[in-house]
């Protein structure tokens, strides 16, 4: 895995809260993958200390139709963050409907998901039936070592 530039900023990509249980991390919404038929995926992953290692990941999508996506895998290399969804909405919009979900993943494979050198992919199961979006390369490449930046920064303060 290449690793970023020690320069490299990464501020402006996510939010903190000192909180009194630990700090409570989250990364700003990002949209690196596209469907061609339904257009883009935008997530944003939330993070708080002393959770078991666990961070939540929700994202946002369009389709065509109002059908409920049951779980989702999320694929960079031997990365692997999948699992089954949490509903938040479903709201028509012109060309069919945008839909929210939420999903609970083990945050120790968050560094190894933002590896520049892949090209993930997102799929999201309808009763059984695979819907995938892949990732925009240009997008993948920028946004992967802040990605990955991001959850070090968070493995090393915990770890501290």
């Amino acid at each position: 895995m290449t690793q970023p530039a020690a320069a490299q900023e990464i501020r402006s990509h996510y939010v903190s809260k000192a909180e009194a249980d630990g700090v409570i991390y989250h990364t700003l919404p990002v949209t690196l993958f596209e469907h061609p038929e339904a257009g883009d995926l935008t997530f944003d992953i939330t993070y708080k200390e002393h959770r078991g290692g666990h961070a939540t990941l929700n994202f946002t999508c369009r389709m065509p139709r109002p059908e409920t996506v049951d779980s989702v895998c999320f694929v960079s290399g031997g990365a692997i963050l999948s699992g089954p969804v949490g509903k938040l909405y479903l709201e028509p919009e012109k060309r069919g409907w945008k839909h929210r979900y939420t999903f609970d993943l083990d945050a120790s494979r968050l560094c190894a998901f933002f590896d520049e050198t892949q090209l993930p992919e997102v799929t999201l199961y309808i009763d059984g039936q695979p819907w995938i979006y892949r990732a925009k390369r240009l997008a993948w490449r920028s946004y992967a070592p802040i990605g990955y930046r991001i959850f070090e920064m968070i493995r090393v303060n915990e770890a501290h």
